[in-house]
């Protein structure tokens, strides 16, 4: 992401946004794609396992995760509001002892971050124009797996995210969304050790699992 990215997530993702969200998660669970890395991520029979969750947004993976799969989670987030409110909900369900809080562009402190057996990234490499260098460093801090959902290469998705970056535009709004090539994706990720074993897809969304 570009240096100011806390700025202009701060701008797109707001509280208000993220307290929807938590309101839909409590009432209705995770959403589908978010079901697809969890089912992908107990699918490996991992036990207190180490989660880093890139881009955790109110923090669902985390959420869910630390009641059968990990024993600790990092939360990266570029949005301090989503992470005010995951904190407030990792703190009401007991999990805050077991969670770590980074209001950061994870491809800033990647460096500064431990490994992690799992990595997740929900809805985050559409937000990322240089995909390369996430997907790299997010490689590098694990050793087992990443999980992560995408948008599917359809005809549809591409005239549906040509509107939302056309809408940003009218509004002066600098974010913006990205359908970046799966093969690319899955040839960096086969550079770095992982090959994957588990593609699922939904309408709009693709989840990918790689292992080491």
């Amino acid at each position: 992401m570009p240096c100011n990215c806390c700025e202009i997530e701060n701008n797109t993702f707001t509280e208000e946004s993220a307290n929807a969200d938590l309101k839909h998660y409590r009432k209705r669970g995770p959403a589908n794609q978010t079901k697809l890395i969890l089912e992908a991520v107990r699918s490996l029979g991992l036990k207190d396992a180490a989660l880093l969750d890139i881009g955790g947004g109110i923090g669902t993976i985390h959420h869910e995760l630390l009641n059968d799969v990990a024993r600790e989670a990092t939360h990266v987030d570029a949005s301090s509001a989503y992470l005010k409110v995951a904190t407030g909900e990792a703190k009401r369900i007991g999990h805050e002892a077991r969670v770590k809080f980074i209001h950061a562009d994870f491809t800033d402190v990647a460096d500064e971050l431990p490994q992690a057996d799992v990595v997740t990234l929900d809805r985050v490499v559409c937000c990322y124009p240089n995909f390369r260098e996430l997907l790299k460093d997010a490689s590098s801090k694990s050793r087992k797996a990443i999980a992560f959902t995408y948008p599917r290469e359809t005809w549809y998705v591409r005239i549906g995210l040509k509107a939302i970056n056309f809408f940003q535009r009218l509004r002066n709004d600098p974010f913006r969304v990205f359908l970046h090539p799966v093969a690319e994706m899955e040839a960096l990720l086969n550079q770095q050790g992982l090959r994957r074993v588990s593609v699922r897809r939904l309408f709009v969304w693709e989840m990918s699992l790689y292992q080491r």
